[in-house]
């Protein structure tokens, strides 16, 4: 029993139609008329299959597979549907369509299940929208993690807070009743390129997540004072100076951890940006992924690099500032978000007997599984991303792959839904 390609490239193509930058890859933002046109779209589908259709008091919506016993936890198979500023057609689109290609196998085939099966469709996974604080909303609304603090928050490039936005989009926020009781469900799995290029470069279609790296997010602003390039070196408050003696120390700080954990200033802006004058500000950006749960024991990464920059005050006399970026929810390095193991030999099993290449693939980025991870049963799939683009209209996953990745999930639920 396999899906249908056909209707998966349908879906695909369809829903990559639903953007406000045509002929510039797809921009389907939270709370849009695209994001309006999609989800219209996916609900149609959802119904013409006898689903019971619904959405929580935050915008996800939901459409369940009634199972022999209505009283047991749910097997919740899903991703998002919005996307990035001029992204691609596959990021997250991938597993909600992934998610509702097997539910249409149940229907045409008349597969018993004794567990419900609800297909979850989410609109708020990218941080874009409304900044890096605010991604991951949908499921972090679904296990409670979010507050009513974020709704009014920040603002999108519209200048709307995510309660105006949704207020426009005609839905006034309850995170009351968008909470679910983990014991309700019994499983979370999600479909999802890779993001990488791993896949890709060893021909091999199918990933299986044994664990999520943690994330940790920083920012560090470096306070100068601006002054000419002939102005004398003894008096000089240097902020690019300062910000460079930080670079250099958090690698040293990052590498003498160990091999469970990676990290590094990947983005600085500096003011002014000129060879004529001395900077006066400049913001590092710092990322941390952490592999090891048990190497974060006892380690203090937030102290540690507060005492480097006290430090590096006293030579440059350049005041900085430490701030936690919590992306998803938390601050300092999160640990893993562990998989659930006796399913990642399910579908390794599934794997050898339909004859599909697989890796096990432990260094993928932060999505909606990361979440439930902390919460309820989690499980995760990946497919190749070509030369490992994602997030930009070049991004592409060969049908085939996504075929056989999709394959893989619909055994694994047809497998625990028993």
């Amino acid at each position: 029993m396999k899906v249908n390609l056909d209707r998966i490239i349908r879906d695909i193509e369809t829903l990559a139609a639903f953007t406000s930058t045509p002929g510039q890859g797809v921009t389907r933002s939270s709370y849009s008329k695209e994001d309006k046109l999609a989800k219209a779209y996916i609900k149609n589908e959802m119904e013409k299959i006898g689903l019971n259709v619904w959405e929580d008091g935050f915008s996800t919506l939901f459409g369940r597979r009634e199972g022999k016993n209505p009283d047991a936890p749910v097997i919740m198979i899903g991703s998002h549907y919005d996307s990035v500023v001029n992204g691609g057609a596959f990021d997250g689109t991938a597993g909600t369509i992934a998610a509702l290609e097997v539910l249409r196998v149940f229907h045409e085939n008349n597969i018993e299940n004794e567990f419900p099966i609800e297909m979850i469709a989410m609109n708020a996974e990218e941080g874009e929208t409304f900044g890096p604080s605010t991604g991951v909303s949908n499921s972090r609304a679904l296990v409670g993690t979010l507050t009513e603090e974020e709704l009014d928050k920040v603002k999108n490039r519209h200048g709307l807070t995510k309660r105006e936005a949704m207020k426009e989009y005609g839905l006034i926020p309850d995170l009351k009743s968008a909470k679910r009781d983990k014991e309700s469900i019994r499983n979370f799995i999600e479909l999802h390129i890779e993001q990488g290029p791993i896949l890709d470069s060893t021909d091999t279609p199918v990933g299986l997540i044994e664990y999520i790296p943690g994330i940790g997010r920083y920012k560090v602003n470096f306070h100068g004072e601006l002054a000419d390039s002939t102005a004398p070196m003894a008096n000089r408050k240097d902020a690019l100076l300062a910000a460079s003696q930080f670079v250099s120390a958090v690698n040293q700080i990052i590498d003498g951890l160990g091999e469970g954990i990676t990290g590094m200033v990947g983005e600085l802006d500096i003011s002014p940006n000129s060879h004529q004058f001395v900077p006066d500000f400049v913001q590092a950006k710092v990322e941390v992924r952490t592999f090891d749960a048990e190497m974060l024991q006892g380690i203090n990464l937030h102290d540690q690099l507060t005492e480097v920059l006290n430090e590096i005050t006293k030579r440059t006399n350049v005041k900085t500032e430490l701030i936690e970026m919590a992306r998803i929810g938390y601050s300092n390095p999160t640990p893993p978000s562990v998989m659930l193991k006796e399913n990642v030999d399910i579908m390794k099993e599934i794997c050898e007997k339909l004859n599909y290449k697989y890796a096990i693939i432990n260094n993928g980025t932060g999505h909606d599984a990361m979440i439930t991870a902390d919460f309820i049963p989690t499980n995760m799939i990946y497919v190749p991303s070509k030369d490992g683009v994602s997030h930009h209209p070049d991004e592409w996953t060969d049908y085939e792959d996504l075929e056989k990745g999709i394959n893989v999930m619909l055994h694994l639920v047809m497998e625990i839904c028993k």
